[in-house]
């Protein structure tokens, strides 16, 4: 129940920081750091204190079952959104991230919190580093994404000569490519790695590499589309239209791809 109710604050301080974005951005495209930076800052402290209460009241991280998984993937997404934005000019593509992150939360609320790994076993500090390092690279490449779709926005308010609120609250086209490039080399790689550490912790325990599982499948469906989007921009030589396209096609294939793979293929004991 206090899991439950850290939650849900966060999430009340989440929708509010994103509610004053959209209102700077509505109001003529000003970027206003602290009111909505504090809120922000305010819902990621009650989110991750929310998530030490998980891990004090069950006794294992928030890694498995949909609802502990989707709460854990918010924070990570958050959490890079800030990372990101350190610098100011980048504190506006919250617009974007910040739905996101309460999607993802309200998502974990509805469908409960209740952990649902079986296996004893798998609740080591190997677990922890493989779900810290998938996680951590699917929020890398989501972050890359949103950046992606920035860049197509302000791209065209540039070629129009429209210098209204799209160019002056987003952030400058060379600021979203460093964004969406280190977001997708660095995404890719934690994603990489903890897929590995993943396969390797199955098979200490015996479990083979459950190819087939639904897991398994998005995580490498996610990395194939993305790294064709990182491959994209190496062909171009930098950023521009067409890697900016890429890596909106990824997201939403890889999206597409969780519902599926969740809908039709079997569930497994974790989230990857």
């Amino acid at each position: 129940m206090f899991t439950r109710i850290l939650l849900t604050a966060a999430l009340a301080s989440y929708a509010g920081a994103w509610l004053l974005q959209i209102a700077d951005f509505r109001g003529g495209g000003a970027v206003r750091r602290p009111p909505s930076g504090v809120l922000a800052i305010g819902a990621v402290c009650l989110h991750s204190a929310a998530l030490l209460a998980f891990w004090f009241t069950y006794g294992t991280p928030p890694l498995s079952g949909f609802g502990p998984a989707s709460a854990f993937l918010a924070f990570a997404l958050a959490t890079g959104f800030l990372l990101a934005s350190r610098s100011r000019e980048r504190w506006s593509v919250g617009l974007l991230v910040l739905p996101m992150v309460i999607a993802l939360l309200a998502a974990s609320l509805v469908a409960g919190l209740a952990p649902t790994l079986a296996d004893p076993r798998l609740r080591g500090p190997w677990l922890v580093a493989h779900v810290l390092l998938v996680f951590g690279g699917y929020a890398s490449l989501l972050l890359a994404s949103v950046a992606a779709v920035m860049y197509l926005f302000q791209f065209r308010a540039l070629k129009r000569k429209d210098f209204g609120n799209v160019f002056r609250f987003f952030p400058s086209l060379e600021s979203l490519d460093r964004m969406n490039r280190i977001g997708l080399a660095g995404g890719l790689s934690a994603l990489a790695i903890g897929l590995l550490a993943g396969w390797s912790l199955s098979l200490t325990f015996g479990r083979g590499l459950a190819l087939g599982d639904s897991d398994v499948a998005f995580g490498l469906l996610t990395w194939v589309v993305y790294a064709a989007a990182l491959g994209a921009r190496r062909r171009t030589r930098g950023f521009g239209l067409r890697p900016a396209r890429v890596s909106v096609v990824a997201c939403v294939a890889s999206g597409v791809g969780f519902v599926a793979l969740r809908v039709l293929g079997p569930a497994t004991e974790f989230f990857l």
